[in-house]
């Protein structure tokens, strides 16, 4: 690593005549276009050029919404996600980014603390957290239809749907253990139309388990990303990687145990960025996937974040991005 810059986005000061915002910490970013996106939980979601740091827009939640907790953006469409007592989500348009519109919403949704979303070639999943998840549809012009429910465990804390959408990869808490393993991964069949989401697949993961990066009332130490035809998955013992057949059904697994409990991964160029703790100290893994069920350690950082949590990474064509608690949001050089 050539440098470690921390960056501390003091946008929040002045960004908006129409919020206030307190002392509110970044929780999930992500990142288009040369764009950040954070969620602030009650201070809403900011959009950030990372060229020159300057905030872009400022979504403020909307009618009953206490707060913007998860997002998920498909094309020129923005989710977002309030995921406290009662769940709510509402969708954007980003078509012109300095003026978001509010398209449809906010809808009530059943789940409860511990959710996520993510939306993709139509289907949109709210995972449900320790209530129902939820299958909804979305149109072009981002109109909401739904919905359909799975119940079936004690609770879908996350969820990434497949490139084309037509499948939700859904961490889970299970009802029943699976090969004596509490924690997993299933994967979901979503419909042409809604009907209730059909498992293709389960994977149990027994190293899995509560880590210290849990960003509430949102994260879980089950987080995914989807990488070459594989589910790259982040937890307490590791990083879990599951082939995908057809996009949808678990194939062949392995276990890549750097030595740290991970929180988060994102990968590209078959490089995985993986961040999580080590002895309690905040990390950053950077491993190679050229081989990607035999990932290879090329780099442990040490996140100069103090006892900050560090609960998402994204990725610039130069720049890793860390949320980082209190820390803001941390800046390296790839």
């Amino acid at each position: 690593m050539r440098g470690l810059f921390s960056l501390i986005l003091l946008m929040l000061l002045g960004c908006s005549t129409e919020y206030v915002i307190p002392n509110h910490y970044p929780g999930v970013i992500k990142i288009k276009d040369n764009l950040l996106f954070t969620a602030y939980g009650e201070g809403g979601l900011f959009i950030t050029d990372i060229e020159t740091d300057q905030v872009v827009a400022h979504i403020i939640p909307q009618g009953e919404m206490k707060g913007i907790d998860d997002f998920s953006i498909d094309g020129d469409l923005l989710f977002v996600l309030d995921a406290r007592s009662q769940d709510y989500f509402a969708s954007y348009s980003i078509s012109l980014v300095e003026s978001p519109v509010l398209l449809d919403g906010p809808i009530a949704v059943q789940g409860g603390p511990y959710n996520g979303i993510s939306a993709r070639g139509g289907n949109i999943v709210v995972s449900g957290g320790s209530g129902f998840l939820e299958y909804f549809q979305y149109s072009a012009d981002g109109k909401l239809t739904g919905s359909a429910t799975f119940g079936r465990d004690r609770g879908h804390p996350d969820v990434i749907l497949s490139n084309t959408g037509a499948v939700a990869f859904v961490s889970t808490d299970f009802s029943t253990r699976v090969n004596g393993s509490r924690f997993g991964m299933i994967s979901l069949l979503l419909g042409a139309t809604l009907n209730v989401p059909g498992v293709i697949s389960q994977h149990p993961i027994p190293e899995a388990g509560f880590t210290l990066g849990i960003n509430s009332p949102v994260g879980f130490p089950i987080q995914a990303d989807i990488y070459n035809n594989h589910l790259l998955v982040a937890h307490g013992g590791g990083m879990t990687i599951i082939e995908l057949i057809d996009e949808a059904a678990f194939g062949e697994t392995s276990l890549f145990n750097p030595g740290i409990e991970a929180v988060s991964v994102i990968a590209e160029n078959n490089i995985a960025y993986i961040i999580g703790y080590s002895n309690s100290n905040p990390v950053l893994i950077k491993a190679d996937i050229t081989d990607i069920l035999n990932p290879i350690t090329l780099e442990t950082v040490a996140l100069d974040i103090n006892d900050d949590i560090p609960t998402s990474v994204a990725l610039s064509s130069q720049h890793i991005f860390v949320a980082a608690g209190k820390s803001g949001i941390v800046k390296l050089i790839k």
